[in-house]
């Protein structure tokens, strides 16, 4: 279900207002950044899928269409350019590096969580596509079930699985880590 803010916005663009997609553009930005840039090598890339992304939701809504859940479509168009990228490239989906990518948080605190931050995204890494993408979008992203439900095409369930399943397994991979590193 879309807030007032998002009904309005969506609204506007239909309409062809600029400023209301300047709105849109800079309160999702960022969000839709940081799930791109874990799926594709290199930050110009990533510059590159976002305006991609925004282009597309901004072509959509101008062509008269409606939205349900705003975020929702927002991620699956983000997917889906993801997706249309490495098949034209023909590369397999990874992470990159999860630690350049820490909420805005102070700088003693990033300092203090660099360590922690980069054995989960090693073990984040080694998850399959599926338990990666469900993990970034939930806990990284903090999107609901719902809406990764409808930006991936997964049922609830199965989400709610692969994310119940991914924690463990990455919990399991840095437990293994540490006993082998003492």
């Amino acid at each position: 279900m879309l807030h007032i803010f998002e009904k309005i916005l969506i609204n506007q663009i239909k309409k062809g207002d600029e400023q209301a997609f300047a709105q849109f553009y800079n309160t999702y930005k960022d969000k839709i950044y940081s799930f791109i840039y874990f799926k594709v090598p290199g930050k110009e890339k990533a510059d590159d899928l976002v305006n991609d992304t925004f282009l597309k939701v901004y072509r959509y809504l101008r062509d008269g269409h409606d939205i349900d859940n705003f975020r929702a479509f927002l991620y699956k168009t983000a997917r889906n350019s993801v997706i249309d990228f490495y098949r034209t490239h023909q590369k397999n989906i990874s992470l990159d590096s999860i630690s350049e990518i820490v909420s805005k948080e102070d700088v003693n605190e990033k300092i203090d969580n660099k360590l922690e931050v980069e054995k989960i995204a090693t073990a984040i890494k080694q998850l399959s596509n599926d338990y990666q993408e469900v993990i970034i979008l939930r806990f990284v992203d903090g999107l609901s079930f719902d809406e990764i439900s409808q930006s991936t095409g997964k049922s609830l369930g199965n989400c709610r699985m692969l994310a119940h399943r991914g924690i463990k397994k990455v919990k399991e991979i840095i437990d293994n880590e540490q006993k082998y590193s003492v």
